[in-house]
Formats: structure tokens, sequence, C-alpha cells
């Protein structure tokens, strides 16, 4: 089948963010009187679970249980999650440097009259903030679908959030690519019956990416080639709408693959 549809993630994909919801969260606990701080380690650990709110939880569940009941009945959780998302947009707003390949690869994908999509797990202001400050507000009128937290009840790795993207791009699975930098999100993916190309991030390079097609260290630049983690991206040194035609053609036994 032909390439119609490229999907992208959000967090860790088009920029890394982790970094600043992990900032975010370290200021909205200091605010609240909490000697909670997430370094590194312990957020990457985090990251095992899903949504920021059931991460706090987690946390207090784990190595804070003297502060869960008290923090559960007074609703300090949801208080401090919604600082902690308030912070994150502030942080947004000063500006997130997109991951390498990502403007170039967006602006090939729209040129090529491929349709273009986002699937995030992430709430609808976090990818707004996200694409205004990197693009500006017509960006938002350039994809053709767009799933947020708030769309699903299920969320990564559940194929969920890549099913109802699928349909409101109005194509079948099989001609669509879906960029991720989780093991989640290649989950999620393939599990809706896409194909994947992985591009782990800071917190994700060491995680499971044999559903994927290919594995790279990043989109690449011309300048720039992006490092070959798994898989044969062919005569290709960075991600490009002909290269995911021809990988995509590869993954559809042969059609439309550059010969």
């Amino acid at each position: 089948m032909t390439l119609t549809a490229v999907i992208f993630d959000v967090d860790g994909t088009l920029a890394e963010t982790e970094e600043l919801h992990r900032a975010a969260f370290n200021a909205a606990f200091a605010e609240a009187g909490l000697d909670w701080t997430w370094d590194r380690e312990k957020y990457d650990e985090l990251l095992a679970v899903e949504g920021g709110l059931a991460r706090m939880r987690h946390y207090a569940e784990i190595h804070r249980p003297r502060d869960l009941a008290n923090m559960e009945h007074a609703g300090d959780f949801e208080r401090v999650h919604e600082r902690k998302s308030e912070l994150f947009l502030s942080m947004m707003e000063e500006g997130a440097a997109l991951r390498p390949g990502v403007a170039r690869l967006i602006e090939d994908v729209r040129s090529s009259g491929l349709k273009l999509a986002a699937c995030t797990t992430s709430s609808r202001e976090t990818f707004e903030a996200l694409i205004l400050n990197a693009f500006g507000f017509e960006a938002l009128e350039w994809f053709a679908a767009v799933v947020t937290r708030e769309d699903v009840e299920a969320v990564k790795p559940d194929p969920a959030p890549y099913a109802l993207a699928i349909k409101r791009l109005g194509v079948p699975p099989q001609t669509a690519v879906a960029i991720e930098d989780s093991a989640r999100g290649v989950a999620s993916a393939g599990g809706a019956g896409l194909a994947v190309l992985a591009a782990p991030g800071l917190y994700t390079r060491d995680e499971d990416f044999s559903g994927a097609f290919l594995v790279v260290s990043d989109l690449g630049e011309p300048q720039a080639p992006f490092e070959i983690l798994a898989g044969d991206p062919g005569p290709f040194s960075c991600v490009t709408a002909e290269a995911l035609r021809d990988w995509h053609g590869r993954q559809c036994g042969g059609e439309g693959a550059v010969a």
C-alpha cells in the first residue's frame, strides 16, 4: 500500500520535553512544601507509570507513604499536578528546542502531499503550546488529525490513541507511519496496525524497540546524519518523506520502495 500519512508522537519525539516536565514537577513540589525531588535517575524510573498524576501517586505509595493519605484526603495530588502543568506551559513558552530534523521533516511531509497528524498522551494545551512556540499560530492548521489525552480513556501502550488518529485521518492503518520515541508508543502504534519508526530520547534509549522497523538516534540533518541503532535505512542518512515512503514500501512487501 502507498504511504498517505505520517503521525508524530509529541513529548520526547518532537522535543526533549521530559526535562521540562521534570523541572516543573520539582518546582511544583517545592511550592507545595513537599520535600520531594526527582533527579534524572528517579524520573527515568517513574516514566514507567503513564500520566503525571498517576506518577505522583505511585511515587507517594512507594517512597512517601506517610504523605499519601493526607494528600489524598486534601486533594493535594490534583492541586500540585495542576500547578505543575501551569509551570510546564510557562517553561514551554520560554522555548523548547525541537529535536534534530523535526522542523525539516514536518515541512518535507507537508510539501510532499502526505497527511500530517499527532498522537500524544499529553494534553491538547501542551501540544498546542509546543507547536505554537516552535512554528507559530498557523502551524495548528497543518495537522489533519490530533489526538491528545482528553480524547481517549486508554493511554499508550494501548492502541486506542493511534486507532482514533487513524479514524480521524480517514486512512487505512496500513498506509500510515508513526514516529515514536518510547517502547510504549511503538507498542501503541503497532497495535493499531501502523509501521513504526523509533527515535529514542534522553529517557528511552535503553528500551526495547523490537516492534519498530528502524531505530535511529534522531531524525537527522543532511550535514548531521542520524546514528543507526537497529534496522537498515538503505541509502538514507536522515529521515525524509522519500525515505519514509521507501521504508514503508519495504514493510508492505516492496510496493513504493525506492529502486
